[in-house]
């Protein structure tokens, strides 16, 4: 897909996305967001849109009804995601949700077979099960922020948790941007920073409150 080159106009139109933690204002909204993403490629903008829908940090999409459809649903969009870097990140994200849906099952008593309808979900929910009373699921070597996110559960931390797990995801999509700075992948990685930044935002509410005045003058200014 020859599409790279064509890209360094759009990446350039974008804003530099600070550190969320650092940042005192979304510096783009999604409406003119989506302006620029009208240059992708249509490939790219359909399996930019269903990777959104799997591993977006915003509530939008309706949720599943039960773990069945959950894993249907991931099984059926990611079938349209064939982009190699766009499709391991995906698998990245519901790692590590289905860590975390295993360690708050674990933590409210359940037992492993309450985990075992999402077991094709991620490819380490076999061994999770297997390892289901260790602490960590002997998964520490392969994630290390498994051992803190444990312990700010635990501690019902739930501001902590959202820092620790948004930065370990930050930090992997800077990784991506890194690899092709002009490519598709700088693109999808400034869309899923922009959704960590402005799940930030949303979970703090005054920030949220100007946001949203911001918001609204930015659209009145577009008209």
């Amino acid at each position: 897909m020859a599409a790279d080159t064509s890209y360094i106009t759009l990446i350039a139109s974008l804003p530099y996305l600070p550190p969320f933690e650092k940042a005192e204002r979304v510096p783009i909204t999604r409406l003119k967001l989506e302006q620029r993403l009208n240059m992708l490629v249509h490939e790219h903008a359909v399996q930019l849109a269903k990777a959104e829908a799997l591993v977006t940090w915003r509530m939008s999409l309706a949720k599943p009804k039960n773990d069945a459809e959950m894993v249907a649903r991931y099984r059926v969009l990611l079938q349209a995601v064939n982009h190699p870097v766009l499709r391991e990140f995906i698998a990245f994200r519901i790692d590590q949700q289905t860590v975390l849906a295993a360690l708050r099952m674990r933590k409210a008593g359940q037992d492993v077979t309450t985990f075992e309808p999402i077991a094709h979900a991620s490819r380490w929910a076999g061994f999770i099960i297997s390892h289901w009373e260790d602490a960590d699921f002997k998964l520490s070597f392969m994630y290390p922020w498994l051992p803190e996110a444990r312990t700010l559960l635990e501690a019902n931390d739930a501001r902590g948790l959202d820092r620790l797990l948004m930065t370990t995801v930050w930090q992997q999509l800077s990784r991506i941007s890194d690899s092709n700075s002009f490519g598709f992948e700088a693109v999808f990685a400034f869309v899923f920073k922009w959704d960590i930044l402005q799940a930030w935002f949303a979970r703090n509410p005054s920030q949220a409150t100007n946001r949203f005045q911001e918001m609204i003058k930015e659209v009145r200014n577009e008209h």
